[in-house]
């Protein structure tokens, strides 16, 4: 059986289109990301969700009915348990690499556990009639069938390199909806937690309890100003290629600059971890002080020893690329 990073990298692999929604660090942001993330010489850390390290998922309710989607199923929505395997052997044929039947099976899985939860399916058939819309929900699924024991934490499991309580869960796993994604604002997630949550897939959301400040980035949001945007937003000849990349240099160290601020400021924070002993990190979302500003991750000390670790580069070579 494929660890669970790698059978989702492997699924990642095989489409052309996918729901996943990457997030930026700091110190990988765009020259634009950057800027207003700067912007009035601090960022704002007002609104923090858990980083959470599951596979990437959405069901919802249109005029055909119920489906779901995952990180494996690109744009198409699965009306069918099978139809995940369907896709992957296509997909399979298709690129010409061999067919395994992990994602799609677990993925398979997670839509008939979702299909059969009569409180759900009545909600989101509701929904879809009183609002005459597609009703959809965006979020992460722990499968808790590809877990593995944590080999730090006694009663624990790990997805990925983070270790949780499996306490937290059902017995297939838990669903994570994105609280603070914009397309699922007008979701009552605490309905979906106390009410459509049940033994086998609990719902929860990822918030975080924080007191909401801000980092001091005045010294590098001036040395920003300063730099030639013009050379760095302009594309690469061979006239220009030494000086932008002189200009990149300058740039580059004044984002680390800031992702270390923000590292040891959140650091100081001590904020406490949701599920279990580890967390992958945080999410930094926009606020009302700086709705400009990106979305960005930050990787917790204990996931950056786990990516750091020679035996695990394996499992993260694929997401790259």
């Amino acid at each position: 059986m494929l660890r669970f990073k790698a059978f989702i990298n492997e699924s990642f692999n095989l489409i052309t289109e996918s729901i996943r929604q990457g997030l930026p660090h700091i110190h990988s942001m765009t020259h634009e990301q950057f800027g207003n993330l700067v912007k009035g010489g601090k960022v704002h850390v007002h609104d923090v969700t858990e980083k959470t390290d599951g596979m990437t998922h959405q069901f919802g309710h249109d005029e055909h009915g119920f489906y779901t989607q995952s990180s494996g199923s690109g744009s198409e929505k699965m009306r069918h348990p099978e139809d995940f395997a369907k896709r992957a052997k296509r997909r399979a044929e298709e690129t010409g690499k061999p067919y395994d039947p992990t994602a799609s099976n677990a993925f398979a899985h997670i839509h008939k556990t979702l299909a059969k939860n009569a409180a759900l399916q009545h909600h989101l058939k509701s929904e879809y009639h009183r609002t005459g819309k597609e009703v959809k929900v965006k979020g992460e699924a722990f499968y808790k069938p590809l877990s593995r024991p944590s080999e730090e934490h006694e009663g624990e499991i790990k997805f990925v390199g983070t270790s949780y309580h499996p306490s937290h869960m059902g017995s297939v796993g838990k669903y994570v909806i994105h609280s603070k994604l914009p397309e699922n604002q007008h979701h009552d997630i605490e309905h979906y937690k106390k009410h459509l949550s049940n033994s086998e897939m609990n719902f929860d959301d990822d918030e975080v309890e924080h007191k909401p400040s801000h980092i001091d980035v005045k010294d590098e949001h001036d040395k920003f100003k300063k730099l030639n945007h013009e050379l760095l937003t302009s594309r690469t000849t061979k006239t220009n290629k030494e000086a932008k990349t002189k200009e990149i240099e300058k740039f580059d160290k004044i984002k680390h600059a800031v992702s270390k601020k923000v590292d040891d400021h959140i650091a100081s924070k001590h904020i406490k971890n949701k599920w279990g002993s580890q967390s992958e990190g945080l999410v930094v979302h926009p606020s009302e002080k700086n709705p400009d500003a990106p979305r960005f991750k930050v990787t917790s000390q204990s996931f950056r020893d786990y990516k750091a670790d020679p035996t695990n580069k394996e499992k993260f070579k694929t997401r790259n690329k």
